[in-house]
């Protein structure tokens, strides 16, 4: 089974019977490492949160495999179900902060201290859509072309973000 193609593996995941799970599984295997660096970015390197999204990203890619029309766009669909997981995640935990703060009552659970890296730091200071483009050229390996599509951007723009903000991470460098 190392030898099969996304196609292959997406083919026999939606047979549902046999070896449907472990197909599945192929695919997770394949992928979760550069959709949680992904996911990583969008929630500001939260553990907990990675874990979660991750988890839902690909739960509801399992769900939801019938609605896959290209079988070999496999891994740009499982980047798209990621965004909007992590996106959902974040908005809900915005509100909920904004209600306790608007009920004044503190929290809980304390959330972590986040020992962030050199590299985390300076990705976290770029504006969130920066970030991403940043995260999805370097982390997953995606051209400008798929970016722009994912994203929504005109190509030049998706190209102009990207090199702006490699500037702006190389300025923060010689700063310091």
């Amino acid at each position: 089974m190392h030898d099969l193609t996304d196609v292959q593996l997406v083919k026999r995941t939606l047979q549902r019977r046999g070896d449907a799970s472990m197909a599945f599984a192929k695919l997770y295997g394949r992928y979760q490492g550069k959709i949680a660096a992904y996911i990583a970015a969008k929630v500001l390197y939260n553990p907990s949160l990675v874990d979660d999204v991750l988890q839902d990203t690909f739960m509801t890619a399992w769900h939801k495999l019938e609605q896959l029309k290209e079988h070999d766009k496999f891994f740009p669909w499982v980047v798209t179900i990621a965004r909007n997981t992590a996106m959902d995640v974040l908005r809900e935990k915005k509100r909920v902060d904004d209600i306790s703060h608007l009920l004044n009552q503190e929290e809980s659970e304390t959330e972590e201290e986040l020992d962030l890296g050199a590299t985390e730091q300076m990705l976290a200071s770029l504006e969130p859509l920066d970030r991403e483009i940043v995260v999805m050229k370097a982390v997953l390996e995606c051209s400008f072309d798929e970016i722009s599509l994912q994203l929504g951007l005109a190509l030049s723009a998706s190209k102009m973000r990207y090199y702006r903000a490699l500037d702006k991470v190389k300025s923060d460098l010689s700063q310091q």
